[in-house]
């Protein structure tokens, strides 16, 4: 073999070199982006699970279907969030929502009144945090996506073989050869798949007015159901 051959054997092999090490450079930096993603889901099912502890406390705290029904529709709601799930509760467990609460007011009708304000105000708070969270994992999993799609166009594991193949002059791209079919088969595999997310993974934060802009509705409405 002279000079020129081992010159272009050499070329060939960093050239194959450097598409294997940039496909797998890539498919790492997409795989810890995902796994991003995956954790980002969590914390926000975390976030959202206390968010649905705290209605299940308010309406505790309401004491009545007809009161909490009452409250939502002032929220403008068009179903009491959770309820189904809050019915479905231990009356121990139920009693355990509002353990540790703060209670304030001289008077029964007050700590009452103040208990719901209170409960409430906690959780427009929590709520914009879980809005914020939202929005970032939905932003991510757009931004995701696109590097899905980038990945799988410029880095198809069948292109590639194919590519190499072509260096060798038409050889077996890897031990043993592999048919065209399997090459395919192979690439489909290798390829990502889309990041979809469903409601139940992600459900939508509750969209929740201010207190000062519905304060004084709020315990007119629990002064009608307060005995």
């Amino acid at each position: 073999m002279d000079d020129l051959e081992k010159a272009l054997d050499s070329l060939r092999f960093q050239i194959k070199k450097e598409i294997v090490d940039n496909y797998f450079a890539e498919r790492v930096y997409l795989e810890e982006d995902i796994q991003l993603l995956e954790e980002e889901v969590q914390d926000y099912q975390k976030e959202h699970a206390k968010v649905r502890r705290l209605v299940w406390a308010i309406y505790q705290a309401l004491g009545s279907e007809a009161a909490a029904a009452a409250v939502m529709r002032l929220l403008a709601l068009k179903a009491p969030p959770f309820y189904q799930e809050f019915q479905n509760l231990p009356e121990v467990e139920r009693r355990g929502l509002l353990a540790g609460r703060r209670i304030r007011g001289f008077t029964a009708w007050r700590r009452h009144r103040n208990l719901v304000l209170d409960l409430y105000e906690d959780l427009v708070r929590q709520t914009a945090v879980l809005k914020e969270k939202y929005a970032k994992i939905t932003s991510h999993l757009r931004l995701v996506n696109e590097d899905i799609q980038k990945f799988n166009s410029s880095f198809d594991f069948g292109l590639i073989a194919a590519q190499i193949e072509a260096m060798e002059g038409g050889g077996e791209v890897l031990c043993g050869g592999l048919e065209c079919q399997e090459r395919e088969e192979l690439s489909t595999r290798m390829r990502f798949k889309r990041r979809q997310l469903t409601e139940e993974e992600l459900p939508p934060p509750l969209e929740l007015p201010p207190l000062n802009q519905i304060k004084s509705r709020m315990i007119q409405a629990l002064s009608e159901f307060y005995a």
